[in-house]
């Protein structure tokens, strides 16, 4: 049991990266207030832990009725997650989701949502991991194991975002901004890998 929820904790910690997204975390809701990012940061989390759990459950199934397969999925959410990027590299937004500055979102709540939920704390690559390490379970003490890791490691994920602002606090604008279109790069590559894997996977099956 042990050597499940080890194996489990270590997959899903390194593919959500609790760290690598309390940074962008950080640079997407870098003017906004402490009750605001705590309200979006417990949002994103827990959609984030309702979907990959539900996901673990049904995601077999689901993905078999429509046809899909998890190379496909991956390569979908790598496209997402690539638009976020470039997004963060250009200092990009949609005019209509912008201040009469043109400096802050108006409505930063659908940042829980995209991308912070989906495709970064519950991506295709968190799915796809738990969705592995609930199929090879068997007893429902394995399935309970699975599914408190999800929630533990989302957790770790909550005290990270909350800690973002201390990050913002430290590297000041310049800073920040210097910060968003490295993390933006990063970014990048993680969907780019995500898509080549999933790539790979395609033409291997």
């Amino acid at each position: 049991m042990f050597d499940l929820f080890l194996s489990a904790f270590v997959s899903l910690f390194v593919v959500v990266d609790p760290i690598g997204t309390s940074a962008i975390f950080a640079t997407l809701l870098s003017k906004s207030d402490a009750a605001e990012k705590k309200k979006i940061a417990i949002k994103a989390v827990v959609i984030a832990g309702v979907v990959v759990i539900t996901f673990a459950i049904i995601g077999h199934w689901l993905l078999t009725y429509m046809s899909v397969s998890l190379s496909a999925f991956r390569v979908a959410g790598g496209l997402l997650l690539f638009v976020t990027a470039f997004r963060m590299i250009m200092g990009f937004h949609d005019p209509d989701q912008l201040d009469s500055q043109g400096s802050v979102y108006k409505d930063t709540s659908n940042l829980a949502v995209f991308p912070l939920a989906i495709p970064l704390l519950g991506g295709p690559g968190v799915m796809t991991a738990a969705l592995m390490y609930m199929t090879e379970s068997s007893a429902p003490v394995e399935y309970a194991i699975v599914g408190g890791t999800v929630i533990l490691v989302q957790l770790l994920a909550l005290f990270c975002l909350l800690g973002a602002g201390s990050l913002s606090r430290l590297f000041g604008k310049t800073g920040n901004g210097i910060i968003a279109r490295v993390m933006g790069i990063l970014l990048a590559a993680m969907a780019v890998q995500f898509v080549a894997d999933g790539i790979k996977e395609l033409i291997a099956s």
